[in-house]
């Protein structure tokens, strides 16, 4: 059975990234954002599912909203819900940020990211589990065929939540939360055969990072002298996915900026 990829924040950089980089690897992808416009555009660039009678979808909707994954997402998931829906990869990358010193920012900036990208990333994978969405991994022999991938989740952090930033507390604080998350996470589910790691990427040319990468000061710091692309991070993540001992895996992707 062709292996299904929930990405959530894939309409663009990194998320879309991943989905193409997993499109190409013979899964079949659901896309997850806010834009319907920008899911229609980013559908339709992933090549086709070769082996499989269902397609690559899209699903709209805010993941920082409170309703969004009990009602909004749940009706659209489970709309014509078949073993092929069953969720082989969940790929947790929406995420925002807001500059300026903290002291500085309101309240509503502050919970716009931290909703955003932790209190939505563990409400939506918490979704997933209590509703056993997760495909079941095939037992060794089970069938005469080949084993099947266990599930997994890979949870997309940031240099910041390690290093820190100025003018990025809050967002600081919530990758810093999806690392802590990842690796408790990893403890309960790794039994129950459902792998979960993190990719840590530092400065990665997207549309976050717009402007930074001409900044020589920043570039000086970085001992590859250059920002990843989004391509690199998704080939990270596919290594994840793929390695069946990575089990609670927190790797960086930073250009060595976090050895200096």
């Amino acid at each position: 059975m062709t292996p299904h990829a929930l990405i959530t924040g894939s309409s663009r950089g990194i998320g879309l990234s991943i989905a193409h980089l997993l499109a190409r690897n013979s899964h079949r992808i659901t896309l997850l954002s806010r834009s319907p416009s920008a899911l229609t555009s980013a559908l339709s660039s992933l090549p086709p599912v070769a082996s499989s009678s269902l397609p690559h979808r899209y699903i709209a909707g805010d993941v920082s909203s409170p309703r969004f994954w009990s009602e909004e997402f749940g009706e659209k998931f489970m709309e014509g819900k078949d073993e092929g829906d069953k969720i082989d990869v969940l790929v947790n990358c929406a995420g925002i940020t807001r500059e300026g010193l903290f002291a500085r920012a309101s309240e509503e900036e502050v919970r716009e990211v931290l909703d955003t990208n932790l209190t939505g990333l563990m409400v939506g994978t918490r979704w997933l589990l209590g509703n056993k969405c997760f495909r079941g991994r095939k037992a060794r022999g089970e069938g005469g065929g080949e084993d099947r991938q266990m599930p997994v989740i890979i949870n997309v952090a940031s240099l910041l939540g390690i290093k820190g930033g100025r003018g990025a507390v809050a967002y600081a604080t919530s990758k810093a939360g999806v690392l802590g998350f990842t690796r408790a996470l990893a403890t309960e589910l790794g039994p129950l055969g459902i792998r979960v790691n993190a990719v840590v990427p530092g400065y990665i040319e997207t549309d976050m990072t717009e402007g930074l990468s001409s900044s020589s000061s920043l570039l000086a710091q970085i001992p590859l002298k250059r920002f990843g692309t989004p391509e690199e991070v998704a080939h990270a993540a596919l290594f994840l996915i793929q390695n069946q001992y990575a089990h609670n895996c927190v790797l960086n992707l930073d250009g060595g900026l976090s050895a200096v």
